[in-house]
């Protein structure tokens, strides 16, 4: 059960750059820290349904770390943005054998999926020199 989550969130991830680009906000970096936030606020959620308030805590630290990541990416280079959804995809991969993981077992492969296609994305725009406004 990893490969079809994993394929789904590909999809996913290039369907959201698709409509970015359409969009016209793939240049601002409002649009990608934004997305990181939300991408990480996902952990919270699953942890509230379990009911449990330390899992609750804990991932809602978690999110917070990433959402600073973004905060200071958006604010310094937007390879840290870059970074951190690369990053969050491992994360979401390996969550349950570093802290309790309350998502649904496809969720981490899923997750990755977005996550790789919205960094490589989004280091495509800055390798080519390009800034985000």
């Amino acid at each position: 059960m990893f490969w079809m989550p994993l394929l789904a969130g590909v999809g996913v991830g290039g369907g959201r750059v698709a409509l970015m680009a359409i969009g016209g906000v793939m240049n601002q970096r409002g649009t990608w820290a934004t997305t990181m936030v939300a991408i990480a606020s996902f952990h919270v959620v699953f942890a509230i349904q379990t009911g449990n308030t330390l899992e609750i805590v804990v991932h809602t630290g978690l999110a917070a770390g990433f959402a600073a990541l973004a905060i200071i990416g958006a604010l310094t280079s937007s390879w840290i943005l870059a970074a951190a959804l690369l990053g969050h995809g491992i994360f979401d991969v390996f969550a349950g054998s570093v802290v309790a993981n309350p998502a649904p077992g496809w969720w981490g492969p899923f997750c990755l999926g977005i996550d790789v296609v919205l960094a490589l994305a989004l280091a495509a725009i800055l390798w080519r020199g390009r800034t985000l406004d």
